[in-house]
């Protein structure tokens, strides 16, 4: 098969949910000998990165960046040169979506959407009034509509999102979850106090959450160290906290085993997620994780058995759930076995390739 990815974000080197899942199963479908083209923004860093020799990135250029998450990318006419049999489409968000949905009236590609998440967004409300008002009616009644009508065959990773596709579009979504490199991420036992955050450093991802939260942990544990993987808009509100957080920026994801086998706990605050991959990271590399109850993030981190889920906001009890973790090393150390044969057994790429590779052969 000749198969174009879209995606507005491309990872490993600049590390994005979307961005990596499209990496991981680009590069996995050119293993297995399909022709796989993909395009993606100038936004990120795309230095020393090795593809199979059929699988062929194209840089586009950006032309800005709206609401510091959607690059203006040009590719309709990139795909309208080239015969694909597939083109598949991560998050319908995207100006560069919505330009493939536009391609497909031209060509006779199949066209697969990719929800990534973020579709219930009832709690990030208070941080974006104005944005989610513009996203509800005005891109999800125009162009939001178009890009998700367009579609041959609709796909979630997050099953929460399902009936809310369905009720807000009026179409049916197959749910392809997430996944992680089970190799890359292997099971590491770890006896460091070392607390872990991976994710941008905004609003919605409960940045200012997080800054509270450890607080309370360095307050009751003065020998706890911090990281912060990620950078955004509040990083310098982390710098001046004198807390001994180390922020270390963007990490190119061949480096995120090393910072999660460094750690003891993770930690995710956030307001709105899909299925978060940095928690299915953190769980296959034996870390348990303490995060809100959010989108689909309950299919991952299981309350009491490979985490704690809480509520988001709630800031005491997350840190009071780190502390606990780290205070017993037993269930510590058993939430992340129990971590680790979740994600082998639920969200290995294997089976969501061949999962993906039955639906493209079904289309065309």
């Amino acid at each position: 098969m000749k198969i174009a990815m879209v995606t507005a974000f491309w990872g490993p080197a600049y590390p994005t949910g979307s961005g990596i899942y499209a990496y991981e199963v680009a590069r996995r479908l050119a293993e297995q000998s399909n022709e796989v083209h993909v395009y993606t923004s100038s936004v990120g860093n795309f230095n020393e990165v090795k593809y199979p020799d059929n699988l062929h990135v194209h840089v586009l250029r950006a032309y800005g960046v709206v609401w510091d998450m959607n690059p203006l990318a040009n590719v309709f006419t990139r795909l309208l040169r080239e015969d694909f049999d597939i083109v598949h489409v991560h998050s319908y968000i995207f100006f560069m979506s919505n330009m493939a949905a536009l391609a497909r009236i031209f060509r006779d590609f199949r066209y697969v959407l990719h929800f990534h998440g973020g579709l219930n967004y009832s709690e990030a409300k208070m941080f974006y009034p104005w944005r989610v008002w513009a996203k509800e009616n005005i891109y999800d009644r125009l162009p939001g509509l178009f890009t998700v009508k367009m579609a041959d065959e609709v796909l979630s990773v997050a099953k929460s999102d399902i009936p809310i596709i369905k009720k807000k579009f009026g179409v049916d979504a197959d749910w392809i979850p997430n996944g992680v490199c089970t190799e890359k991420f292997s099971y590491s036992e770890s006896d460091s106090r070392i607390v872990t955050y991976v994710g941008k450093l905004e609003k919605w991802k409960g940045a200012e959450t997080l800054i509270d939260v450890f607080k309370i942990i360095h307050k009751e544990l003065k020998d706890v160290e911090f990281i912060v993987a990620g950078d955004g808009s509040l990083a310098g509100r982390l710098r001046n906290t004198n807390l001994p957080v180390k922020l270390i920026g963007h990490v190119p994801h061949d480096k995120m085993p090393e910072i999660y086998h460094k750690s003891a706990v993770s930690v995710l605050p956030s307001y709105m997620e899909g299925l978060p991959t940095t928690c299915m990271e953190s769980l296959a590399c034996g870390v348990p994780v303490v995060a809100t109850d959010v989108g689909d993030t309950k299919e991952v981190v299981i309350d009491g058995e490979t985490g704690f889920l809480v509520k988001p906001g709630d800031t005491k009890t997350m840190a009071h759930k780190v502390i606990e973790l780290l205070e017993d090393e037993d269930s510590r150390k058993n939430m992340g076995k129990e971590g680790r044969r979740h994600v082998e057994e639920n969200f290995s790429y294997d089976a969501i390739i061949q999962k993906l590779c039955d639906i493209y052969t079904s289309l065309i």
